[in-house]
């Protein structure tokens, strides 16, 4: 249909009703369109250049049509809410119908060759952390947060201005050798960059084929840091971790017993009983830090909502009985394990803690779900995040020079290749990503699973026997145990001192 178009009269237009036609009187005739199909309406108006119109769909863009070396074009002007008169919309049609008419094709697309060949570096990096965000399956917050300080690394050098055409291969490999004295963060730095790029390569090369022109964008300055080796193989990384004492489990026959006897008495002082809890258990699950923290009491949750969070299930009912489940791991995986049975102990004494804890603290009815309640009912996430400072006080008070929290994980690794822990179950355990895990066990396998983690549980607990004694069941026989260990008095806190009554 043609009409002479108005800012009020395209107002009128919606996807519900599309104009037929005027009447007598020259009013509009409108005749429903329930399948809400898009339509245009073209401008009547001598004012309007050729082929200037109006397009209905799920918002209003004006459009201009042209026929060019016998091809039909039709770019977008714009959309109809950008142009407060709608002479400007003519204006630009007029403008677009000249460039159509001098170029053979359309302006707009042009325009985004134009454009990706001029793309900056930042401009890489914020369209890569949008897919990063909003993927079907986000990234993780500490991906995104790795990922970040990537992105701050670019900034303050000056590069996330700069076009990735103009970055050459030089430069790349001059930045990344300042930062060797970092090397594990350096490299993970020049990988995002690498990454981000090579995304919007990928972009260009699909809009490039489906518009059927050449690609504008298609080298990745990056990859000279691969072409050239600069990046440490799998020998040299264990290499540096070795000579830099980046791992430090602890040891069976030494450290391991002393940093639980440690713990465990760590835990009746200055309100560490949670932060001892998340310890251990972290020790007896090998989860990563970011996986239990998360948890929530598993009978607080309907069915349906157990598939989705990370939770504590510490009854014999149900197919399992006891376990934890961690939610969307790593590797985007759920990892189920089941409870051993000191760990079970442990965790009904937790949740008696846990409920005293978060009433003291304020928390409302939502708040007391946390297996490790935040010590703030301020807190954004609500649950207790991170127990580093705690370790360095544990790991100081048993004489343990170098301990991580990462480190209660491989300390799990090591202790399951103490006791012979079958491969295949090594990799459950550890819920590796080229493992085959599944939540999903035959009554077989799972009590298997629950055997051997008795096992590791055991074979961990037993180098402290007071936490032995004191989580074993009642028809265990006690282990000889010695005196427990007392911790030094906290030092004096530093600061003006108070004021005498």
């Amino acid at each position: 249909m043609k009409a002479d178009l108005t800012l009020n009269f395209i107002k009128k237009l919606t996807l519900d009703a599309k104009p037929v036609g005027t009447d007598a009187k020259g009013k509009l005739i409108f005749e429903p369109n329930p399948e809400r199909r898009q339509y245009i309406v073209w401008d009547s108006s001598k004012s309007a250049p050729p082929g200037f119109g109006i397009r209905v769909a799920g918002k209003k863009t004006y459009i201009i049509r042209r026929k060019v070396h016998g091809r039909s074009l039709m770019p977008n002007v714009g959309n109809f809410a950008d142009f407060p008169d709608i002479a400007l919309a003519r204006d630009k049609a007029a403008e677009l119908a000249l460039k159509m008419k001098d170029t053979g094709g359309n302006p707009n697309a042009e325009a985004r060759r134009v454009a990706a060949s001029e793309i900056t570096l930042g401009q890489a990096f914020a369209d890569y952390l949008s897919h990063l965000e909003n993927r079907p399956r986000p990234a993780a917050k500490n991906t995104i947060k790795v990922y970040s300080r990537a992105v701050r690394k670019f900034e303050a050098a000056g590069w996330n201005q700069r076009k990735v055409r103009e970055i050459t291969p030089v430069e790349i490999m001059d930045l990344f050798s300042k930062g060797k004295g970092f090397p594990q963060a350096n490299e993970q730095n020049f990988r995002w960059a690498s990454t981000a790029v090579r995304y919007a390569i990928d972009i260009e090369t699909l809009s490039a084929a489906t518009a059927k022109r050449p690609v504008t964008l298609a080298a990745n300055p990056f990859t000279i840091l691969y072409m050239n080796a600069m990046f440490r193989d799998r020998a040299q990384l264990e290499e540096d971790r070795d000579r830099n004492m980046k791992r430090n489990p602890l040891q069976p026959n030494s450290s391991l017993g002393a940093f639980l006897e440690a713990a465990w008495s760590k835990k009746n002082s200055n309100d560490n009983e949670m932060g001892i809890h998340y310890l251990i258990l972290m020790l007896l699950w090998g989860c990563r830090t970011s996986e239990h923290s998360q948890c929530v009491w598993g009978e607080l949750l309907s069915e349906s909502e157990r598939k989705q969070k990370s939770h504590v299930w510490i009854s014999s009912e149900g197919a399992y009985g006891p376990y934890v489940l961690f939610h969307n791991t790593k590797n985007h995986r759920s990892h189920r394990l089941p409870l051993g049975v000191m760990a079970k102990t442990l965790l009904e004494r937790r949740q008696v803690a846990s409920a005293k804890e978060a009433a003291a603290r304020g928390f409302d009815k939502d708040g007391r779900k946390w297996v490790f309640p935040a010590k703030n009912k301020k807190s954004v996430s609500g649950h207790y995040e991170s127990a580093h400072d705690l370790i360095k006080r544990v790991r100081d008070e048993a004489g343990i020079e170098r301990l991580s929290r990462y480190d209660l994980r491989r300390s799990f690794g090591t202790m399951m290749v103490t006791l012979d822990v079958p491969e295949g179950i090594r990799r459950r355990f550890f819920n590796h990503a080229d493992a085959t895990v599944t939540d999903t066990y035959t009554k077989a396998e799972w009590d298997l699973l629950r055997e051997w983690m008795n096992k590791i549980e055991q074979g961990i607990l037993v180098r402290a026997p007071n936490i032995y004694n004191s989580l074993k069941p009642a028809d265990w026989p006690p282990l000889p145990a010695p005196d427990p260990h007392i911790c030094k008095p906290a030092k004096p806190r530093t600061g003006r001192p108070r004021k005498s009554p």
